[in-house]
């Protein structure tokens, strides 16, 4: 829900939801590293994946016209056969800044993953499709994406307003692990898809996601008009995610928000009145304590 669409979303009970595409994405590809031979083969795999993902409705959410920005960064590793590939894909979204009711020029991330591990077919020409209901090894990368960065944008501005885009990302995870890309998507001791959609489908959770909310509608889109309250309002949110991370050390969904926050943390946090404020930052989020510890040193 975007600020200036809140007596829109009450109208908007009375008449039909008008549904857009939700995805504004650059795509960029990188295949140095495969031979010069299959380079070829993929001359239009860019605009195929941004038409694909520019193009496709992929939920029932209503963005009142606003778009997500995203980048989506595609570093092609191997060649493993055939028309088929493995690849590595960093993957953002930003969602604008708001004054009130007034969109700013400034952004803010939402999300920043990397993805190591994905294998594919691609076929130069090939139909390129959404089909919800049958898993795909290529296309089901894009969709499942899809739906955890509109189910973050959601809870961005109101609290668990993603958790019916998340489940999606669940179900394709869980129809992956059927498939002969199972090891691709399952849980590991680091990354992985199906894990990440586990843990934003459970209740023990929610809390990281609410935190999200607070963070960015009753944090960062305050700062401009109410700036210490919206630093207190940011720094219980923090609090709240490291509850859950003393909770389940692992945490991937709380790693995910310290990595797509910290350089902001870091620099938003400069003006508050008590620079040992970073001492509790590092605590809450140790891997990017130099982060923190520098912006300490600029502030006092």
């Amino acid at each position: 829900m975007k600020k200036t669409a809140v007596v829109a979303l009450l109208l908007s009970c009375f008449q039909p939801f008008v549904h857009a595409q939700e995805l504004n994405c650059q795509v960029s590809v990188n295949t140095d590293n495969i031979p010069s031979a299959n380079r070829d083969y993929l001359r239009n795999f860019k605009s195929d994946i941004e038409r694909y993902l520019n193009s496709t409705h992929f939920t029932d959410a209503n963005l009142y016209g606003e778009k997500i920005n995203v980048t989506m960064n595609i570093f092609f590793t191997q060649v493993t056969g055939p028309n088929r590939y493995r690849a590595q894909v960093v993957i953002g979204s930003t969602r604008p800044i708001y004054a009130g009711n007034d969109q700013t020029d400034s952004v803010t991330q939402v999300l920043r993953l990397l993805d190591s591990q994905w294998e594919f077919p691609y076929v130069p020409n090939q139909r390129i499709y959404f089909d919800e209901y049958s898993f795909d090894p290529f296309t089901d990368f894009f969709d499942f994406y899809a739906f955890v960065i509109i189910g973050f944008d959601l809870d961005t501005y109101k609290s668990l307003d993603g958790a019916a885009v998340f489940q999606k990302a669940l179900n394709t995870a869980t129809a992956a692990l059927s498939s002969t890309s199972a090891s691709d998507w399952q849980s590991t001791s680091g990354y992985s898809r199906y894990g990440l959609a586990q843990e934003l489908t459970s209740p023990r959770n929610e809390p990281i996601l609410h935190a999200y909310y607070t963070y960015h509608f009753d944090g960062i889109d305050l700062l401009s008009t109410e700036n210490r309250k919206g630093l207190d309002n940011i720094l219980g949110a923090l609090e709240a995610v490291w509850k859950v991370r003393q909770q389940n050390a692992m945490s991937l969904l709380a790693k995910i928000v310290f990595d797509a926050k910290a350089k902001e943390i870091a620099k938003i946090f400069s003006s508050y009145p008590d620079a040992t404020v970073f001492d509790k930052l590092a605590t809450y989020d140790p891997e990017h304590r130099t982060d923190y510890m520098d912006a300490k040193s600029k502030a006092q």
